[in-house]
């Protein structure tokens, strides 16, 4: 996790890593997780920058502190006043707000962003840990996090989904998506349906056994204040190093079952699928586009092509789209360009977005919007929330969904939901 902290200090954990996790995460207020390397990252508490929906518009504050501009303009501001990075989410209709997309109705109070600045935070890689700190002098740890021993919490924990809408709602949704494509209303439609549950047990202890078992390159569990947020995403919506720009949309997916000639013929058949293949080409083309509002003319570029890309119970199409950024893009444009991703919209998005807001169930929330941490120069590392829980108490919803285009079978779509939700149910 390339966040350059001015300080790194060696750290004794107060047990085996990650049996100690439970209990270190007491102290803190977001868990960032990458799947590749198994490195972990706890943030302490720090100021909290929140938008929240007033009825008529968004209302940001810093600490309770009212601040000026829109809910990216107020980020942009904020983050390049710090020395620290944040570390947060935004939900996809604050995005649609942002960039001008219609979206559903919300409640008054619905959370739109979640930012916690990180002035002190707990790296751990292969069992190692290093407590990072951005302050002018090194910072000590707290009590919890250097104690010669912390019993776990328990680590049992559980999720029975089911779908808020049946198949035949499904059916129909997906089929007048198709209809609206032979119109020439658009040319693919991201389809995403709720399922919701009670969590048994605790929700680091489900973080816990996901992290494990599905292996997120960009996992993540955030305290939003009363909402925590699981994130087991594969997605890379957007990294910033610099003035290089880089975005890697997913779309098509087939099962992984764990059988290597099994799997192996299901990924050639994902490759050569043309519905796959064309709704993964058009998703490109959007991501292309909206670099390109933001980039350097001419420098946007695929620099890897349909991918397939293996995870515990899923197989992925994956792309790489590299850019330059221009000299004067600020974060505020750039987040409007790329945000909502256009992974989990469709295109043209505007059009989709207008759709998605009749079609579907209720307002998606932090379920592909962003998640990630934001550095006071600029860089940044983005995902996109899908494989995503939201979290209330023991009320768990969890939305799954596909990208619909002429040549979806119904059924073969509402199959891949139910594939989908296997990476929180186990």
């Amino acid at each position: 996790m390339d966040l350059a902290p001015r300080h790194r200090q060696p750290l004794r954990l107060p047990g085996h890593w990650p049996d100690c996790a439970p209990g270190l995460l007491r102290h803190s207020a977001a868990w960032l997780h990458t799947g590749d390397s198994g490195e972990s990252l706890l943030v302490m508490p720090g100021k909290t920058l929140v938008s929240r929906w007033d009825g008529q518009a968004w209302v940001t504050q810093l600490d309770g502190v009212p601040l000026a501009g829109s809910p990216w303009e107020a980020l942009a501001s904020t983050v390049a006043r710090q020395s620290f990075p944040w570390v947060g989410a935004a939900s996809f209709e604050l995005a649609c707000d942002e960039a001008g997309h219609p979206r559903q109705p919300l409640e008054v109070g619905a959370l739109g962003q979640h930012w916690t600045g990180v002035a002190l935070a707990l790296q751990v890689n292969d069992g190692r840990a290093e407590l990072w700190s951005w302050g002018d002098a090194p910072t000590a740890p707290p009590e919890g996090w250097s104690r010669p021993t912390m019993a776990p919490l328990e680590r049992r924990s559980s999720v029975d989904l089911a779908s808020l809408w049946t198949e035949a709602q499904h059916r129909f949704a997906v089929e007048e998506i198709q209809a609206r494509i032979l119109d020439g209303g658009f040319y693919v439609a991201n389809l995403c349906v709720p399922f919701s549950g009670k969590l048994s047990g605790d929700a680091v202890a489900l973080a816990l056994s996901a992290f494990q078992r599905a292996r997120p390159p960009f996992g993540a569990l955030l305290d939003l204040g009363g909402l925590q947020l699981l994130s087991l995403s594969m997605e890379r919506l957007l990294s910033r190093r610099g003035a290089r720009l880089c975005s890697q949309p997913i779309k098509g997916s087939a099962p992984l079952t764990g059988d290597p000639v099994r799997d192996r013929t299901v990924a050639e058949a994902l490759l050569a699928d043309p519905k796959e293949r064309a709704e993964h080409t058009m998703i490109l083309d959007l991501v292309r586009n909206d670099l390109g509002r933001v980039a350097v003319p001419g420098s946007v570029q695929v620099t890897r092509l349909m991918s397939v890309e293996p995870y515990p119970t899923v197989q992925h199409l994956v792309s790489t789209l590299e850019a330059m950024a221009r000299p004067d893009l600020g974060l505020a444009e750039l987040l409007r360009a790329m945000l909502p991703g256009g992974s989990v919209t469709g295109a043209p998005k505007h059009a989709v977005c207008g759709h998605l807001a009749q079609a579907e169930a209720g307002p998606r929330g932090f379920y592909c919007g962003a998640v990630g941490w934001i550095s006071p120069e600029g860089d940044l590392d983005l995902a996109l929330p899908i494989r995503t829980a939201q979290i209330e108490g023991d009320n768990l919803t969890y939305w799954t969904g596909g990208g619909i285009t002429r040549r979806s079978d119904p059924a073969r779509e509402w199959a891949e939901l139910h594939l989908k939700t296997r990476a929180i149910t186990g």
